[in-house]
C-alpha cells in the first residue's frame, strides 16, 4: 500500500489560525466609525434672534406666572384656539 499527501492540507494548522486572527484584527483596524456634521447641522446650533426673542418672552412669562400678575384673556385665548381648529 502506497500512502501519498494528495488531498493533505501543507499548511500548519496553527499557523491558519494565526493568519486567520490577523485577518480580523487588519478588518478591524480599517474600518473605524467616522463622525461628520454638515455645515447645514452646524448653522442650526447656534440660536438665531427669533428664538432669542421667543426665550426672553418664555421667561417673562414664567416671572409673571410665579410672581401671581399673569393675566389670561379668555376671549382671545378662545378664538385662537377656534382658528387653530379650523383650519
Amino acid at each position: 500500500m502506497k500512502i501519498t499527501n494528495l488531498g493533505v492540507n501543507q499548511i500548519n494548522p496553527y499557523k491558519r489560525n494565526q493568519m486567520q486572527t490577523e485577518k480580523t484584527q487588519n478588518a478591524l483596524k480599517a474600518t473605524a466609525d467616522q463622525l461628520e456634521i454638515s455645515s447645514a447641522a452646524k448653522s442650526m446650533q447656534t440660536k438665531s434672534p427669533i428664538e432669542v426673542e421667543q426665550a426672553e418672552r418664555v421667561a417673562a412669562i414664567k416671572a409673571d406666572i410665579e410672581a401671581g400678575t399673569y393675566k389670561v384673556y379668555a376671549k382671545q385665548l378662545a378664538t385662537n384656539i377656534l382658528k387653530y381648529y379650523q383650519i
